[in-house]
C-alpha cells in the first residue's frame, strides 16, 4: 500500500510528545475533529464526539483520559469509554462505540487510511 500523503497525521515522536493530538477532519462529508493517542504503546484515532451529549471528548477540560489514565473521558459529563474498543462503560450509553478511524504506519509517520477522510487545514 503506498503512502497516502494526503492524509499524514502526525509522527510518533510528536505523539508521544503532545499525550494526545487532534486534527480538524471531513468524515463522510461532514466537519469533525479527531482524536489520536497512544495507548500501551498502539495508536489509536476516534471521531473526537461523546454519544450522549454530542460533544467533543475534551469540551470542558484539555484532556481526553480520566484520572486511572485507563478510560477516555468525556469531560461533559465523565462517561468513559475503552481506549482500544472506543465502547462506552457507563450505563447511559452502555455498548455504544465512538466512531474508529483507521490509522497506517509508514516511516514512523502515522496516516489515516479511511476512504471518506480529508484533512482540514
Amino acid at each position: 500500500m503506498g503512502k497516502r500523503q494526503h492524509n499524514p497525521v502526525c509522527t510518533h515522536q510528536e505523539l508521544h510528545e503532545a499525550g494526545y493530538l487532534m486534527r480538524k477532519i471531513s468524515f463522510k462529508n461532514q466537519p469533525t475533529s479527531a482524536i489520536i493517542f497512544a495507548f500501551e504503546g498502539i495508536a489509536y484515532a476516534y471521531i473526537n464526539h461523546c454519544m450522549h451529549m454530542h460533544r467533543p471528548l475534551n469540551c470542558e477540560q484539555d484532556a481526553i483520559f480520566d484520572e486511572t489514565g485507563k478510560y477516555l473521558r468525556c469531560s461533559m459529563h465523565g462517561f468513559i469509554f475503552d481506549p482500544k474498543t472506543g465502547e462506552c462503560q457507563s450505563p447511559v450509553c452502555f455498548g455504544q462505540r465512538l466512531q474508529a478511524l483507521r490509522l497506517e504506519e509508514i516511516d514512523d509517520t502515522l496516516y489515516f487510511a479511511e476512504k471518506h477522510l480529508q484533512l482540514i487545514d
